[in-house]
């Protein structure tokens, strides 16, 4: 029997903008501000379809509302074979005609992250549920994000927004050194290059300690030399650096990293070129 031609549920204008009204105006009311990061892929590997060096460059302020009404969702934390693991799952929704004025994307895409300021954490999306309100008066009016806290693994993050791009500096592996510049001024994230040692590295961060200046580099490839020369890519900047570098490799005081590679120095001569030789070769 064919359905009555007397009552448009599905097909009726008017009311499918009123219940898009209605969403917006709900998540604006009670929902909370948050900073959508899309991921630029600079150098995709085809066969893990992974892409090691991709970087967020832009932040895009866009309400939503959080689902989960009892906490985070997930795991939680808990000691896992690598340590001490945290893993948080949330679920964002976000209004269809919310989205479709920020002109991102055509919708929000598994791999970007969003910038939850409640929290100051940064969350990874795992899925986007397009179905979410499974249409009711015959459109899609939302997208529900299943999201995952954000795992930093040496990302590029410069989105402008100081608490965000805090992240990289807080968790990113980097080489702080004091120079004494020779001209001009060094600028964040344009590339350094030694003039002896010809390494090159990111610079990360600019900073003063009493009279002294502080560069802070990342992405090092190759060894800089001691007291050597750096000349700015991007600025065109000379400086030389001292000859005492001091690592950082993130903020996580349960890791045991340095202990163990204190405690491995002590054991195994890591300078021996071929230790197996025992110096016949």
């Amino acid at each position: 029997m064919p359905t009555s031609n007397y009552f448009q549920k599905f097909d009726h204008i008017n009311e499918q903008n009123l219940l898009q009204d209605l969403m917006v105006e709900s998540i604006q009311i009670f929902g909370h501000e948050t900073s959508y990061l899309p991921r630029t892929k600079n150098n995709v590997d085809n066969i893990f379809g992974e892409d090691p060096t991709s970087s967020f460059d832009s932040a895009y302020p866009i309400e939503m509302y959080i689902k989960n009404t009892d906490g985070f969702e997930g795991e939680g934390a808990f000691v896992g074979r690598f340590g001490l693991e945290i893993r948080e799952q949330i679920t964002f929704t976000v209004a269809r005609r919310t989205w479709d004025g920020q002109g991102i994307s055509d919708r929000p895409l598994e791999g970007d992250l969003i910038w939850m300021p409640l929290t100051s954490k940064l969350f990874e999306i795992q899925f986007v549920e397009h179905q979410a309100v499974f249409y009711q008066m015959g459109k899609l009016p939302v997208y529900d994000l299943s999201c995952e806290l954000f795992e930093y693994s040496d990302e590029d993050i410069d989105t402008g927004i100081k608490a965000i791009d805090q992240v990289e500096i807080d968790n990113a592996y980097s080489v702080e050194y004091v120079y004494s510049a020779n001209s001009g001024v060094f600028t964040t994230d344009e590339i350094v290059t030694g003039t002896n040692s010809r390494a090159t590295a990111t610079v990360l961060q600019l900073s003063t300690s009493g009279s002294e200046s502080i560069i802070r580099l990342t992405n090092i490839v190759g060894t800089f030399s001691a007291t050597e020369q750096i000349t700015g890519g991007t600025s065109g900047t000379t400086a030389n650096l001292s000859s005492t570098a001091t690592e950082f490799a993130g903020d996580n005081s349960t890791a045991n990293n340095k202990t163990i590679q204190t405690t491995a120095d002590g054991i195994i001569d890591f300078t021996e070129g071929n230790p197996f030789s025992e110096g016949s070769f």
